[in-house]
């Protein structure tokens, strides 16, 4: 170009050009991001222009003369634990009851049903119950390492123990297992169970038969069973009576109201070891609750923490937990989401972030906690953790409800909580919710835009 003034406008246009360019690619890629993102928990309750995820019904609340609820009741602490899909993703399991807002009687029986996402949400009944609770339903789930077996908890025949029902989807038939199961191993081989019948914190326990140790602390004839999934053939690995030297080395004044009982067993990701819960409640009282964790023989016990509340297992020797801690280098204990290694310890080895309790999943690539919280004023939170950045991600902000009002307080063991969980591909999210005051019913939401762009 022999005109240099030529040469330099030329060269400024295709600069400008690329600039133009250059922004509209900014431009589509933060309209592709469209959430929100907060430091921390208070800035996420306080923001009032947050940007929440489309929550979308799978279930039928019935009709006014006929009202149906729908739940999973709960979430998994480790990736193979209490499958609410079958593998595909495509299958989806529930529990359908027909009160709300009142105790369980015995005479409340519940429906097991099948939903096929990919078929106008159609329900299928396989089953019923008279074993469920308000906090953790039926423990219905899918077998872990089977895309044809599903299992939930019921009372037998004659009313007189509680069992479980195998259910094969290929061949419609119906198998029982002599004892109700808590969790089952990620080979899907063994469970592990406790006394549901003697649990005193509300809305755990199964109604209509009787402990057989009412009005004795610690007995031994109260254990953690393990019993194999295939012959139902079960033995006690851990027994109360054991766990209370654990807990009261030197003494105890032994009182009548008062019960020692085992809650919550988890298995870790290999299944060689698990955490279980002990807790130690009298009437009017707040109970004492220690986490454990022994191997498969009931071996090799360690302490975990006090006070543990929801928890997952990120690996086997890892898990994380919600609930008062008191952080590496520092005085005073504070509410949030913190690190422990199965190490007999018992104290935590870092904290997350700060937050009210909340029922915590991992998801499968390890980047994300997600988590919900309790009645908050009306409302409940659900809201997921990315823990490379440190951001926090609000998903929903939904109304609370109860016997189709309203709530601004918690209504105890009868309350609905979101108690949120993966699908198999991460890219969803299934939940409980009363939110519509149309009951209990199971709701979805569709994360793949967060996930596919994480915060940077």
């Amino acid at each position: 170009m022999k005109n240099p003034k030529h040469y330099f406008i030329l060269l400024l246009i295709i600069l400008i050009g690329s600039c133009t360019n250059d922004n509209k690619k900014k431009e589509s890629t933060d309209s592709d991001i469209a959430y929100s993102m907060y430091d921390n928990f208070e800035a996420l309750v306080a923001s009032t222009d947050s940007k929440y995820v489309q929550v979308d019904r799978i279930t039928s609340p019935g009709t006014a003369e006929k009202p149906t609820d729908h739940g999973f009741w709960f979430y998994n602490c480790m990736y193979k634990e209490l499958q609410q899909f079958d593998s595909s993703g495509r299958y989806m399991i529930a529990l359908r009851v027909f009160i709300e807002g009142r105790d369980v009687e015995p005479t409340d029986q519940g429906e097991i049903g099948i939903i096929d996402l990919e078929n106008g949400n159609e329900w299928t009944t396989i089953g019923k119950t008279t074993a469920w609770n308000w906090q953790q339903g039926n423990r219905l789930q899918w077998i872990p390492g089977s895309s044809e077996e599903i299992v939930w908890n019921d009372r037998s025949d004659d009313g007189k123990s509680f069992v479980s029902r195998v259910y094969n989807t290929h061949t419609k038939e119906t198998r029982t297992l002599p004892r109700s199961i808590y969790t089952i191993s990620p080979d899907g081989k063994t469970a592990l169970t406790h006394d549901y019948e003697r649990m005193k914190h509300g809305g755990t326990n199964y109604v209509g038969i009787e402990d057989a140790y009412e009005g004795q602390w610690a007995p031994e004839g109260v254990n953690i069973w393990k019993m194999d999934m295939k012959s139902g053939n079960a033995e006690p690995i851990i027994s109360i009576a054991e766990m209370a030297k654990l807990m009261y080395p030197e003494s105890h004044v032994v009182d009548s109201e008062r019960t020692l009982y085992f809650f919550r067993e988890g298995f870790n990701p290999s299944g060689k070891r698990f955490i279980f819960f002990v807790k130690d409640a009298k009437p009017g009282e707040r109970a004492r609750t220690e986490g454990f964790s022994a191997d498969m023989n009931g071996e090799d016990i360690r302490y975990l923490y006090k006070e543990p509340s929801h928890h997952f297992w990120l690996d086997d020797e890892w898990i994380m937990d919600n609930g008062w801690h008191t952080p590496p280098d520092a005085q005073d204990s504070v509410r949030g989401y913190f690190l422990f290694k199965d190490d007999g310890s018992g104290k935590p080895k870092s904290m997350y972030f700060e937050a009210p309790n909340g029922h915590i999943t991992l998801s499968t690539d390890g980047n994300w906690i997600l988590t919900d919280t309790y009645n908050m004023d009306g409302f409940i939170y659900l809201y997921m953790y990315h823990i490379p950045s440190k951001k926090l991600i609000p998903l929903a902000k939904l109304e609370t409800h109860l016997n189709r009002k309203q709530i601004m307080t918690n209504a105890g063991y009868y309350r609905i909580d979101l108690h949120p969980r993966f699908t198999p591909d991460g890219k969803k999210i299934s939940i409980d919710s009363s939110h519509e005051g149309l009951g209990r019913q199971i709701y979805m939401l569709d994360i793949s835009n967060i996930i596919g762009n994480p915060p940077s």
